[in-house]
């Protein structure tokens, strides 16, 4: 079977390169067999551009994105990025850990959110193309810099497979001191494209293995308990059209709290199909958890919030399906705690997989 025709918009490499924080910055674009294109810039690890077919055989970019450098850098910080050293809200942007307390920096109101104002969506990372197909990408946290504990290593791949898979593995290594980590993928999906106007509203998405989400507070902090999914407004078990549900900014653990962990063999954990054009996405992982985001508050601001060819970003635009631990957990004791120590390093893989019907 030969590639579809191809995309007449692919991000042109040469308009994201610079230097932020004295490190050069640049976009790779990994390619496969069957025509499929996705777009990486190595600041925050971020994927900007998503290229697969539709049911009709049609090319589209399906990953809100920014057209170079300075909308990157100007735009939403968590938008395709990898997210960490770790994922979502940490109340009150503090917690203890064997008796010590660590302060962290706030950057969402009181609290810390997705690793602070120093996390990974923020860094330039080493990076590498090894083949048309793999990028490989390095950090190293520090606690003078993100006032996390320890050193962190993180050693992340981004591998385009030709079943028009999208796999990323990590490994985080303490260096040091032991400390808690969360990372996941924010991608923007909208399996309609991205063009001007386009919403979610179409999209049918499941959350199969999910029996309860976790419990927030005041401004979204988990407070540690959970909710069952029966009769919940966004019980995800069976599909659901996301038009017909309020927006959603929910974690789903995807097992038993008192039995979840990590699982050394990928599990689906989503399924997404736009009804419009056919594709459809299943998210396959080894983390414990997904954060479900409709992309409600995007482009809410003041400020136009403006994406690949002139495209303002609007709520709704897009659904983010982030695997990764509990959120707020080293507050919470009674969660599943991911700390790593010297000797015990953090591995994960999630895949994004895209089809059609």
């Amino acid at each position: 079977m030969s590639p579809p025709n191809p995309f007449p918009h692919l991000l042109d490499p040469a308009r994201f390169e610079g230097v932020v924080d004295n490190r050069p910055t640049a976009l790779f674009l990994l390619r496969n067999a069957r025509g499929m294109v996705v777009a990486i810039t190595n600041l925050g690890a971020k994927v900007l551009q998503i290229v697969v077919p539709d049911r009709d055989g049609t090319l589209d970019d399906v990953a809100l994105g920014y057209d170079d450098l300075a909308g990157v850098a100007g735009g939403s910080p968590s938008m395709g990025a990898f997210v960490g050293r770790y994922a979502g809200r940490i109340g009150g942007a503090r917690f203890t850990q064997d008796g010590r307390e660590h302060l962290l920096d706030a950057n969402a109101g009181p609290h810390c959110i997705h690793g602070g104002p120093r996390g990974a969506r923020h860094r330039v990372f080493d990076a590498t193309q090894t083949d048309a197909h793999t990028l490989q990408l390095r950090h190293i946290f520090r606690s003078d810099e993100d006032r996390f504990p320890g050193t962190l290593a993180l050693a992340l791949s981004y591998r385009l497979d030709n079943d028009n898979a999208l796999v990323i593995e990590h490994t985080a290594t303490a260096l040091d001191e032991p400390g808690p980590a969360s990372f996941t993928s924010h991608i923007y999906f909208n399996l309609d494209g991205v063009g001007e106007g386009s919403t979610i509203h179409r999209h049918v998405l499941q959350v199969p293995g999910a029996q309860r989400v976790l419990a927030t507070g005041a401004d979204g902090i988990a407070t540690g308990a959970t909710v069952p999914l029966d009769g919940h407004v966004h019980d995800l078990r069976q599909p659901r059209r996301l038009a017909d549900l309020p927006d959603i900014d929910l974690s789903y653990p995807l097992g038993p709290i008192a039995s979840n962990t990590a699982t050394d063999t990928a599990r689906l954990c989503a399924r997404l199909h736009s009804e419009a054009s056919g594709r459809t996405l299943e998210v396959w992982t080894t983390e414990p958890l997904l954060q479900v985001y409709t992309a409600g508050q995007l482009g809410a601001g003041d400020k136009p919030d403006v994406g690949k060819r002139g495209v303002r970003h609007h709520p709704r635009a897009a659904v983010c399906l982030e695997p990764q631990w509990f959120p707020n957990a080293p507050n919470c004791p009674a969660l599943p705690q991911n700390v790593v120590a010297p000797g015990r390093p953090y591995r994960a893989t999630t895949v994004y997989r895209f089809g059609c019907r």
